[in-house]
């Protein structure tokens, strides 16, 4: 007993911490899978020799069927300013699906609760993780040459793939949300999920960044048929015209875009009221 007739205090739990966490989480050197090929496709490993001359960046004048293209998708810490916990990849043609890029990323940084709850990606999730300076250095050879595709009406996910290597990448880039705008003449974003069932494109697990990327493949496929058919896209240079995202319009340095994200790292769609016309269209949306 006490002094005051009291019984000791227990101790007090140890206060729960917030923001980085130095040290706690060990670093690896190998690509880590979250997911997994679907169909037994090739993977990039994170020690990947160089092969061949390197590949230069294609004229607006190429014709479509000529370009080598990268869909990607990113899952990050889900809070300003984002970083990445895991990259997903595609490299692809027209006709052929040549390569596959994933891997969990190293982070130290504190994992909001909701982008956790949507992505799946916890603190201990990234043990072994490769750090991101490697992950984005082998990144930067993965799309060499090639056609950046995503589904983000401001490049989000290049963006920040930019900005954690300290430069631009060397590509041209194309949004399949802005592509879909056009075909159906949408004032509003269209959401990944809902335009793979608009598409009938089928999306093997939403929020993992691979199947994101695949998801965005195969969609990107699909607009280009519709396109073509109802504009008669042919090259490069008429897929920039119609899906090229808008110029970033925030200063140097700053993260403001990031910061309208979502918690999960993606902006939330406004609903609209009606099905967006044009072929294909479904009774809801």
């Amino acid at each position: 007993m006490s002094e005051a007739g009291l019984p000791p205090r227990a101790p007090s739990p140890p206060r729960q911490r917030y923001g980085r966490r130095r040290g706690r989480i060990p670093v690896g050197d190998r690509f880590v899978s979250r997911l997994g090929p679907a169909n037994g496709e090739p993977f990039a490993s994170i020690d990947d020799p160089d092969q061949g001359p390197p590949r230069q960046r294609p004229a607006a004048s190429t014709p479509i069927a000529e370009l080598r293209f990268v869909a990607l998708d990113c899952e990050t810490t889900g809070q300003t300013p984002h970083h990445l916990v895991e990259l997903g990849a595609v490299a692809f043609t027209l006709d052929s699906h040549l390569m596959s890029f994933e891997t969990l990323v190293h982070s130290n940084d504190h994992i909001n609760p909701y982008a956790r709850r949507i992505h799946g990606i916890a603190p201990e999730t990234l043990h072994g993780a490769p750090p991101v300076s490697r992950v984005v250095a082998r990144f930067r050879r993965f799309v060499e040459g090639a056609v950046l595709v995503e589904h983000s009406a401001d490049a989000f996910d290049t963006r920040l793939i930019a900005r954690t290597v300290g430069s631009d990448l060397d590509a041209d880039n194309l949004d399949t949300t802005r592509l879909a705008s056009r075909i159906w003449g949408l004032r509003d974003t269209i959401g990944l999920e809902r335009l793979c069932a608009q598409l009938g494109v089928t999306h093997r697990k939403p929020h993992h960044a691979l199947a994101d990327a695949e998801a965005t493949a195969a969609c990107f496929l699909r607009l280009l048929e519709l396109g073509g058919a109802q504009f008669g896209w042919a090259t490069l240079g008429d897929l920039l015209e119609a899906g090229q995202p808008p110029p970033l319009r925030t200063e140097p340095g700053t993260d403001s875009a990031a910061a309208r994200r979502s918690a999960s790292g993606r902006r939330r769609p406004r609903p609209r009221r009606a099905p967006p016309p044009g072929p294909g269209a479904v009774d809801s949306y």
